[in-house]
């Protein structure tokens, strides 16, 4: 999935509900101890990133304000505190009471909602499971850095499983709660990017589920510009990178030392252009892999160009020792706003071209044994 869509969702996404003239207007009652005096906001988040100031209420010295709206139908909405902090609910039909501590206010208390509690246990549940990634990312780091190729490989397999099950936690939410918007919150959570299939047949689902609500439409339509854009950076992609048999475009970067490196230099050799990053998981799940195949072809008229998108020096470098990558490394240290990430298309990593010696491209994105399966079979013939 991809995180930063993630994070700011699950950081920012509340959700209230009440009904359209008087008897559709809700309230939000709080007591919070140690709040200090500011205004509470409350918004509306449509399911189409839509965001909508319903009211604000300056809160009292005893950390206590109540605020109101008014909803035609289920919606999503949150509290916004200052210092970007939140306080996530569902609301039907019913006034909502909430009790908590500034300094912990994550663990409030909601009465008076049923949606509200249910919309609660979930993102409870979500925190689990992100302590569970953080959790297992720094077992990964911790293997990778004593060279524990075997470990590494077994704890890599158990984070993927890790991500599945809770991709299916997700879903299995989506599809069984009562409460649209808590259902449309957990879809939300979802990469449209590796889950767009399930999110097609969702936005199916709830139109029989909840007929008739805008929210169904706004995340029908949500589901449509997303993969609307998917598909463009799909195509624009494509047309970018280049193409086997083509002249791979020129890199010139500079090394650790500050000095200029150039693909050029290296022609009349095999060379695997990679790019990757200090930051990057999977790049680092795959560069025992490249450093395997390095070992076996350094010899026979092998070499790989090293391209980092990182922005960080020591973090670069440090991922260089740990990871024992012993061949040339170049980077601007513009992240991915390096130019030879845009002249390669590059818009996920790890990434690779393999070029032959006549400077053209012979393979792209050979991961796991297929980079040492081409390499044996180009290398059976003597470089021109």
């Amino acid at each position: 999935m991809r995180s930063k869509h993630l994070l700011f969702l699950f950081i920012s996404i509340s959700a209230l509900y009440s009904c359209s003239s008087n008897s559709r207007r809700f309230s939000v009652i709080g007591n919070i101890n140690g709040l200090p005096e500011q205004t509470v906001i409350l918004e509306q988040l449509n399911a189409n990133d839509a965001i909508t100031i319903v009211d604000s209420e300056r809160s009292k010295p005893d950390g206590h304000f109540e605020i109101s709206g008014i909803a035609p139908e289920p919606g999503l909405y949150r509290l916004h505190f200052a210092h970007n902090k939140y306080i996530l609910l569902s609301v039907d039909n019913t006034n909502i009471k909430i009790d908590a501590d500034w300094a912990h206010l994550e663990s409030y208390t909601v009465s008076g909602s049923i949606p509200s509690q249910d919309l609660k246990n979930f993102v409870v549940a979500i925190r689990v499971h992100l302590a569970n990634f953080k959790d297992m990312s720094v077992v990964l780091d911790t293997l990778r850095a004593k060279g524990n190729d075997s470990m590494l490989t077994v704890a890599k397999n158990d984070f993927l499983d890790m991500k599945l099950h809770f991709t299916q936690f997700v879903e299995r939410y989506a599809d069984t709660t009562r409460f649209e918007p808590n259902a449309i919150f957990a879809a939300r959570i979802l990469n449209p990017n590796t889950e767009h299939y399930y999110l097609q047949a969702l936005s199916q689902s709830l139109v029989r589920r909840f007929p008739g609500t805008k929210m169904s439409k706004d995340f029908t339509e949500y589901y449509a510009n997303a993969m609307a854009a998917i598909q463009q950076r799909q195509q624009a992609h494509k047309a970018q990178t280049p193409l086997e048999g083509t002249p791979a475009p020129e890199i010139s970067l500079p090394d650790a030392n500050g000095n200029i490196i150039t693909l050029s230099s290296m022609k009349g050799k095999y060379v695997l252009v990679d790019f990757w990053a200090s930051w990057c998981g999977p790049c680092r799940g795959e560069n025992p892999n490249v450093v395997a195949a390095y070992e076996r072809f350094k010899n026979k008229n092998f070499a790989i160009l090293g391209v980092s998108l990182d922005n960080e020096k020591d973090k670069w470098q440090k991922a260089i020792v740990d990871d024992h990558l012993a061949w040339t490394q170049v980077s601007d240290l513009k992240g991915w706003s390096s130019p030879a990430a845009a002249a390669y298309g590059i818009q996920s990593i790890p990434a690779n071209f393999l070029v032959g010696p006549d400077g053209k491209i012979i393979g792209e994105n050979l991961r796991g044994n297929l980079l040492e399966e081409r390499l044996q079979d180009v290398l059976r013939t003597p470089a021109p």
